[in-house]
């Protein structure tokens, strides 16, 4: 009788601490990741897209997002339904949440609409946690800041246990020229040479 007891009298802690561990546990930061990508239209431009793919970097988890994003003529997000996991948001593609084990990410511009030149931009910020010097993350952003063409951009997102908040935006440039309107040729009257 008293085993039974005592049983009882554990499990009903146990019940007891649940909520209390769960509140905790909710109590504490989430981390969080925001991905930004935007286009910018030099000159006349046309619709135009970039590719977006995302894996992870956990070896036990294989998830992946690939999506592509639209945008018009102006630089202006368009959805299309091939871009089930970004919103837009203030004029640019958006996607947020929890980067769990960590993840990496390549932008590739796949349609420029025609553009004479194209170039590229990648900003990467983060907010790391409380741990010491040696177990910060290093390898954490963009691989280049900056380039010419259509990419790839490569971004690498560490996982929650490194880094609390983070960010990056990756903007694509296509520059259109104009060209030079068709003029057409002066008429030349042939005069008559006669010699006689």
């Amino acid at each position: 009788m008293r085993i039974v007891r005592r049983l009882s009298l554990f499990a009903a802690l146990a019940l007891a601490l649940v909520p209390l561990t769960a509140t905790a546990t909710g109590a504490q930061s989430l981390s969080e990741f925001t991905v930004t990508v935007r286009k910018v239209v030099v000159g006349t431009g046309a619709p135009s897209a970039v590719t977006v793919d995302c894996s992870s970097a956990s070896e036990e988890a294989t998830a992946q997002v690939v999506d592509v994003l639209n945008f018009d003529a102006h630089g202006v997000p368009v959805a299309s339904g091939a871009d089930t996991d970004f919103a837009i948001e203030g004029g640019a593609w958006v996607l947020e949440g929890s980067p769990g084990a960590g993840f990496e990410c390549t932008f590739t511009e796949t349609a420029t609409g025609g553009a004479s030149s194209t170039a590229w931009t990648c900003a990467y910020t983060f907010t790391p946690i409380s741990a010491p010097t040696a177990s910060q993350i290093e390898l954490a952003g963009c691989d280049a800041p900056a380039g010419a063409g259509v990419g790839p951009v490569d971004v690498t997102y560490p996982s929650g246990g490194e880094v609390s908040v983070q960010a990056s935006t990756v903007v694509f440039t296509n520059t259109f020229v104009a060209e030079p309107p068709l003029v057409p040729a002066s008429q030349v009257v042939a005069q008559p040479a006669f010699t006689g």
